[in-house]
């Protein structure tokens, strides 16, 4: 277990802020921060032989319904979740209709949805400013493979640090500011964009010009069940909630203090810790991958392992797993209690016992 892991105590404790944290520092808290001092439970998973996947260059994995899609960088592999049959490749880097400029945007970052009995994924494409649109069905049937457009806008574009599409007309952009100095949060819904009123606060936050933005970067998604969207911040410790509407959020930290950004961008790159790197929602809830490392523990082999942190939508922590790797992705199929995760180190996909997991988040 690593030093956070020690300092948790077996228990469920979410304990609000008493002092604000407001003052000579400067912080990302939507509102008084609540901090996490326990998990209810907490495991190391059995891994299982659940699917094999020889696919080579792992980024990033979806579950969705009975289908696994496999990121390898250069294309979307898409699979049987019983991994015995593998449909074919999507997404791919060109000129021509459907492709990509430079890179194909992240399987996990998509959205996926039903509509007319059929499964559709919705990707952006910065660099010629448009949302693209895939029929899985049609294209696991043995039809079409290449996405067209549906949402052409000079509101998507290479300024965007991300483009999360949360619906069949909306979608939230992550830009930074003309300064580059801060992030801001803009809800884009029918050709119109406005800022979302719960992160106006945090949008505010900046940080010294001479300073790397990168520091206050985030992974995000979003979940249409609870309409919500949740952000693990990858240098600070902590993860905002709040909901599409703009109307209520919150900020999580698991431990005792929340970070304060003018206090890390004083540090050397180097010996700054990535917290979360990345995270995945679910209509049960999230997880949050945890490393807590630096470049310098990376080198000095201190930090071998990585947490999943996992909570319901309420922000209330449910379940804790730690894994003896460093863990590059992961996501759940919540129908046969497996959790996927991909080992970057030796390119594998590993499957896991998720029972436990899946229970403490359904209750």
């Amino acid at each position: 277990m690593n030093k956070l892991t020690k300092t948790i105590v077996s228990a469920l404790f979410i304990v609000p802020v008493l002092i604000s944290c407001k003052g000579e520092g400067r912080y990302l808290s939507i509102g008084e921060p609540c901090f996490v001092s326990g998990f209810p439970a907490e495991g190391i998973p059995k891994q299982i032989d659940r699917f094999h996947c020889d696919e080579i260059g792992l980024q990033s994995i979806k579950v969705v319904d009975t289908l696994l899609f496999v990121d390898r960088g250069s294309a979307w592999v898409i699979y049987s979740l019983d991994g015995k049959r593998k449909y074919g490749e999507c997404m791919s880097v060109g000129r021509g209709p459907g492709e990509f400029t430079y890179s194909i945007p992240w399987v996990r970052s998509c959205y996926f949805f039903h509509d007319r009995d059929s499964l559709f994924v919705y990707t952006p494409e910065k660099h010629i400013r448009c949302l693209y649109e895939l029929n899985i069905t049609e294209l696991i049937a043995g039809g079409n493979k290449i996405p067209h457009i549906v949402i052409k806008t000079d509101n998507i574009n290479s300024d965007c640090w991300a483009v999360t599409p949360c619906g069949k007309d909306r979608m939230l952009l992550t830009k930074a500011d003309d300064y580059y100095t801060s992030v801001q949060r803009l809800m884009y819904e029918n050709d119109t964009v406005t800022q979302l009123s719960v992160t106006r606060g945090i949008d505010e936050v900046t940080i010294n010009p001479n300073s790397d933005l990168n520091l206050i970067t985030k992974a995000i998604r979003y979940n249409t069940a609870a309409d919500k969207f949740v952000e693990a911040m990858c240098h600070l410790n902590q993860i905002n909630l709040y909901s599409a509407d703009g109307t209520e959020g919150k900020t999580i930290c698991v431990g005792k203090k929340l970070d304060d950004v003018s206090k890390i961008e004083k540090e050397p790159k180097f010996s700054r810790k990535d917290t979360y790197t990345t995270v995945e929602a679910w209509d049960e809830g999230f997880g949050a991958l945890y490393l807590g490392r630096s470049k310098i523990d990376v080198q000095k082999l201190l930090s071998e392992k990585s947490q999943i942190q996992f909570f319901d939508w309420e922000g209330n922590p449910k379940y804790l797993v730690e894994l003896p790797y460093q863990v590059s992705a992961f996501d759940i199929d919540f129908n046969n209690n497996v959790l996927y995760a991909i080992d970057p180190k030796d390119d594998k996909l590993i499957a896991y016992d998720a029972t436990e997991i899946v229970k403490a988040l359904r209750n």
